[in-house]
């Protein structure tokens, strides 16, 4: 590297054109690979400690935006746009996936490639709630479980008879952003309502029920699906759940935000414990259960 920059030069020699809504950690990462270092290599050499690049979606400090605005000749709010910090928040920040991208949209990535940015990756591909891309409106394909393959989310996953209620909840929780978290209704507290574990029986026995969740009441299948992976799924890590499950999620959303009385039967449908969060989750999205209803499980 010493012999293309000098560590003590300002700005960089070369500096790459940040791709459409591309991550920050990505624009770095190419970077790294133009100057053939490694990413943590380059992270201290830019002066940003010892980190991976990839914690810089997600923290950012002052004194990092200054560093980099400095060596990229580039405005510090374009550098803050690039990464997920506007959504720390509790609430969003459980929907922003780490590390690696669970999902990506080919026709960007190709498009990418062809604007000499290959390898870049966007922002959307972080975001929990998707299952198309906001940019082309194509789904996103799976890069877990089909990693290899172009099959977009909707030939892969067990739910495809779902995917338009599936791109109404998408919807949903876009707007929901966009409006600046005003809507009536947190969809994003609905979503974690629907994963709330519950207990089921199962073939009419009643003493030894089975795990469940919410939104196996609403599409039984997706109980039978998700058991084998039980541990993945839980409503405290949305951005956890593999995939293929999301289209249910996003449906179940749709579904109990046109027909907000059909909490009162999935509610009865709860069993245990899954009550309290159950409540928890029906406060912080400013749903109402009558007080006989709740009451009746005390």
């Amino acid at each position: 590297m010493s012999a293309v920059i000098d560590a003590n030069s300002k700005p960089l020699p070369v500096v790459l054109r940040v791709a459409r809504d591309e991550l920050l950690s990505s624009w770095l990462s190419r970077h790294a690979r133009f100057y053939g270092v490694t990413g943590p290599f380059f992270a201290k050499w830019l002066g940003l400690g010892d980190i991976r690049l990839s914690t810089l979606d997600h923290r950012l400090s002052l004194g990092q935006v200054a560093r980099l605005a400095d060596k990229f000749r580039c405005d510090p709010v374009t550098l803050i746009n690039m990464t997920h910090i506007d959504t720390r928040d509790g609430q969003v920040c459980n929907l922003i996936s780490r590390g690696r991208a669970a999902q990506i949209c080919y026709p960007c990535a190709d498009r990418y490639a062809q604007e000499d940015a290959d390898g870049a990756v966007s922002k959307h591909w972080s975001k929990a709630w998707r299952i198309t891309c906001p940019v082309c409106g194509l789904a996103f394909t799976d890069t877990n479980e089909h990693r290899g393959s172009r099959a977009t989310l909707l030939e892969t996953t067990p739910f495809e008879d779902l995917w338009s209620e599936a791109l109404a909840g998408e919807h949903f929780v876009d707007q929901y952003l966009a409006d600046g978290k005003h809507a009536e209704h947190s969809p994003i507290a609905v979503l974690q309502l629907l994963l709330v574990q519950t207990w089921k029986p199962i073939t009419g026995d009643l003493e030894h029920p089975v795990v469940g969740w919410v939104l196996g009441t609403l599409f039984p299948n997706f109980d039978a699906r998700a058991r084998p992976i039980k541990r993945r799924v839980t409503h405290t890590a949305i951005a956890s759940l593999p995939i293929e499950f999301r289209p249910a999620l996003l449906a179940g959303l749709a579904r109990v935000l046109a027909d907000p009385a059909a909490l009162q039967d999935l509610r009865r449908a709860t069993l245990l414990r899954g009550q309290r969060n159950f409540d928890k989750f029906c406060r912080e999205a400013k749903f109402e259960l009558p007080q006989a209803e709740q009451l009746s499980h005390q």
